[in-house]
C-alpha cells in the first residue's frame, strides 16, 4: 500500500512540473505580445481555436492527439511535449532525491524556470525577464527562509549574498568588454543569491559543458558563438541539488 501511495505522488508531482512547463509555454508565447495570460484560454496558435480542458493535459494530449491540432489538423511544435518532459522528469528528479522538504517546492518552480529560459535562448538568443525575476523571488524567499534556522535549517543568509556577487560581478565585467551578454549576467545574480556559494560548481560544470558542446559546433558548422543559457540552467539544476555536496568533495580531494 505504501507503494502505491509513493507511486501515486511521484505521478502526482511529474504531471504538476508538466502543468508548469504548459504555462510556462503560455508565458513565453503570449508575454512578447502583451497578451493577457490569466484569464483568456489556451488556443491553437494557426487556427485560434480555443482548446477544451481535455486538449490541454500535459503530455498525454500531445500523444493522443498525434502533434496536432483537433480542429485544422496543423502540427504542433515538439517543444511542448518536450519541456513537458524535462520539467516534469527534473521535478520528479527533485522529489525524489530532497524528498518532503522546504527546498523541494523551491525546486518545483526553479526547474521549469530554467528549462523556459534555455528554450527561449535557444530560440532568441535572449533571456526573459519573467525568468530571471521569477529565480530572484526563489532567492529571496530563501534568503528570507535563512534567517529562520529554528524551523527551516539552512545555508547561512550571508551566503546568499555572497553568491549573488561571486560570479555575477566578474561575469559583468565580460559583458562589459562584450563577451558575454546581459541576460546571463543577470541569471548568474538570480541563481547566485539563491544557491549561495553553490553558484561556484553551477557555473563551473555550465562552462565547461558549454565548451565542449561548442567546440564540437564550431569544428562541425564553424560556428562561432553559441547560447550559453542552457549550460548555465543546466549547471544551476545540478548546483541547486549537488552544489555544496561538489564543494565539500572538492575540499576534501584537492585542499591542502
Amino acid at each position: 500500500m505504501e507503494n502505491l501511495i509513493y507511486i501515486l505522488i511521484c505521478f502526482v508531482v511529474f504531471m504538476f512540473g508538466a502543468s508548469l512547463a504548459s504555462f510556462c509555454g503560455v508565458l513565453l508565447h503570449r508575454i512578447p505580445k502583451k497578451e493577457d495570460f490569466l484569464k483568456s484560454r489556451s488556443y491553437c496558435p494557426d487556427c485560434t481555436k480555443t482548446l477544451s480542458w481535455y486538449e490541454l493535459f500535459p503530455v498525454f494530449s500531445f500523444l493522443l492527439q498525434g502533434g496536432k491540432c483537433r480542429k485544422c489538423g496543423v502540427r504542433l511544435s515538439p517543444q511542448y511535449i518536450i519541456m513537458e518532459l524535462l520539467c516534469g522528469g527534473a521535478n520528479l528528479f527533485a522529489f525524489m532525491t530532497l524528498g518532503f522538504r522546504y527546498e523541494t517546492l523551491i525546486a518545483f518552480i526553479l526547474f521549469p524556470v530554467l528549462v523556459s529560459l534555455s528554450v527561449e535562448d535557444i530560440r532568441k538568443t535572449e533571456i526573459p525577464y519573467w525568468c530571471t525575476g521569477t529565480i530572484t523571488v526563489l532567492g529571496l524567499a530563501a534568503l528570507v527562509i535563512s534567517r529562520m534556522p529554528h524551523m527551516f535549517p539552512s545555508i547561512p543568509w550571508y551566503e546568499h549574498l555572497i553568491g549573488a556577487l561571486v560570479i555575477s560581478v566578474p561575469f559583468a565585467v565580460f559583458c562589459f568588454l562584450g563577451a558575454m551578454g546581459g541576460g546571463d549576467v543577470q541569471l548568474t545574480a538570480a541563481a547566485g543569491l539563491l544557491l549561495g556559494w553553490a553558484i561556484v560548481p553551477a557555473v563551473l560544470i555550465g562552462m565547461i559543458a558549454g565548451g565542449i558542446v561548442g567546440a564540437v559546433i564550431k569544428l562541425r558548422k564553424k560556428q562561432s558563438t553559441i547560447c550559453f543559457g542552457p549550460f548555465l540552467a543546466l549547471g544551476i539544476a545540478v548546483g541547486y541539488i549537488y552544489g555544496y555536496d561538489l564543494i565539500e568533495w572538492y575540499a576534501a580531494v584537492f585542499w591542502i
